[in-house]
């Protein structure tokens, strides 16, 4: 109630001025999450032209593990420093809480390493295991302190965090690497990337302003009221996430494991992680503009247009170049991932049609929502993914390709009618994407497809340039013919100064 209580009585930003600052957060998210994700594409290519694919599932089996604790080892009391943004204790509070659990949860995962090595039949995750466990703690520090950053909508600085943690990430892993440490190489990046991410954010944030160290019983009350159920969802979704790693890793094996792994992340990099990025920026304007229901559902529908014209574009673009971008790019000895890879960046695609969605649910103070809606789809995904892995890895992309457009049509449905809005006007935003989509998808088939005379066809990395290009080129025109005025002005919108 307290939460509520202080949404109502504060006086709401005006609403040019909060889509300014969406329009900049995004903006510098935007420039952070390419450099970071270039960083991140460079070092999965080395990895992947000096690891086999068996490394590759090793690593995975350990981190599928680790990231399902990581996801709660603040017990969600980030989030809850962005709700109560005006309650003084908040950040202290949370900052006891996560850094308490972050230890507890370190301790519990360095002595369950060896149940995680049985469950899998590899024995080799074990110290994998162990090392990551160290960065749960790490992980749960810098969790309050990057959600200071974002309450406070300085989402430059926490680009910068982002960028330092992959830097760190990369560098590590690959000299490593280089060194012959195998496997391991990654995770201890991986370690090293979460420390380095805590030391700047919480750099960043203690000069910045005063914040009261001191709290109360009632702050935790708040804090842990408002975080426990949006842990529990953020729980149960990475459970929806990586429950195909589980799946795999333990029906097919790590060679496998290591080969579906390869072709669920470059769709992840390129397409499900934008919106993870987007959701630093969306949730604390939801949050705000919560208390004018006019704003906050012109908003929404401009996140929706703007994330499913992205999706969409991105995931035809991956599924129909993923036949010459695999052994182009990552090698011969990945072919196995193409067709998976393409099936994923069609799931990638679906996703991006229900992004956002969570976010309406907690700015609206419903988090519970979250949890329900990751329960039951939980419940779905295990067994369709089970039944399905007797296919193989192109089975499980397959199926969860079909249950992204499922749940992202009813995660969607919920939303708008908590926020008041009707269907058609749900589709009228994304009708840009699906028309852009069309447009890379068909540039793209043309230019793939075309025969060539043996003695004129060029090599794979020509095919690859030219039909980049082509799509790109195929989408800016089919937007230009479904939406004319949507990309002028968002640019717009990114020149326009603060007035007032």
């Amino acid at each position: 109630m307290a939460g509520r209580h202080v949404r109502r009585a504060e006086r709401p930003s005006s609403s040019s001025s909060l889509r300014l600052q969406g329009a900049r957060g995004a903006l510098w998210q935007g420039v952070a999450y390419v450099t970071g994700k270039s960083v991140v594409a460079i070092t999965t290519i080395v990895l992947a032209r000096m690891l086999v694919p068996q490394e590759f599932g090793l690593v995975a089996l350990a981190t599928v593990f680790v990231t399902y604790v990581d996801v709660v080892a603040d017990l969600g009391v980030g989030q809850a420093v962005i709700y109560f943004r005006d309650r003084p204790g908040a950040v202290a509070a949370a900052t006891v809480c996560s850094t308490v659990v972050g230890a507890l949860f370190c301790v519990l995962t360095l002595a369950a390493a060896p149940a995680v090595g049985a469950f899998f039949d590899e024995r080799a995750a074990e110290p994998l295991v162990r090392v990551l466990a160290w960065s749960l703690f790490f992980g749960a520090v810098g969790s309050v302190a990057q959600a200071v950053l974002r309450r406070d909508l300085r989402f430059r600085t926490l680009g910068l965090v982002t960028v330092a943690q992959s830097l760190t990430v990369a560098v590590v892993s690959i000299v490593l690497v280089l060194q012959g440490r195998g496997p391991v190489s990654l995770v201890v990046g991986t370690l090293a990337g979460a420390v380095v991410g805590a030391l700047v954010a919480w750099t960043a944030v203690s000069p910045h302003r005063g914040i009261p160290w001191s709290f109360s019983s009632a702050d935790v009350r708040a804090v842990l009221g408002y975080g426990l159920p949006l842990a529990g969802g953020v729980l149960l979704a990475k459970l929806v996430a990586d429950v195909d790693y589980l799946i795999v890793g333990r029906e097919l094996g790590t060679t496998e494991l290591g080969i579906y792994t390869l072709a669920f992340r470059v769709p992840e990099m390129l397409i499900v992680n934008v919106f993870f990025v987007l959701a630093t920026v969306t949730f604390p304007l939801y949050t705000r503009a919560g208390s004018d229901p006019p704003r906050l559902r012109r908003g929404y529908l401009t996140s929706v247009r703007l994330q499913s014209t992205y999706g969409l574009v991105a995931g035809a673009g991956l599924a129909v170049t993923a036949g010459v971008s695999v052994p182009v790019v990552l090698g011969e000895r990945w072919a196995a991932a193409t067709v998976p890879m393409a099936l994923l960046a069609g799931y990638a695609a679906f996703r991006s049609l229900g992004a956002g969605a969570n976010d309406v649910y907690k700015a609206m103070g419903r988090p519970r929502t979250t949890l329900a809606v990751a329960a039951v789809r939980l419940a779905v995904l295990t067994p369709v993914l089970i039944v399905s892995s007797r296919w193989g890895i192109v089975g499980i992309a397959a199926a969860q390709l079909i249950c992204a457009a499922v749940f992202s049509f009813f995660m969607q449905s919920l939303a708008v009618r908590l926020v008041g809005l009707s269907r058609r006007e749900l589709l009228r935003a994304m009708a840009p994407g699906a028309a852009a989509a069309a447009g890379v998808t068909l540039a793209c088939l043309v230019v793939l497809t075309v025969p060539t005379p043996a003695a004129v066809a060029p090599d794979g990395p020509v095919v690859l340039a030219v039909g980049v290009v082509a799509g790109v080129a195929g989408a800016l025109t089919a937007l230009r013919w479904a939406a004319p005025g949507m990309v002028r002005e968002n640019l717009m919108l990114l020149r326009t100064r603060r007035t007032g």
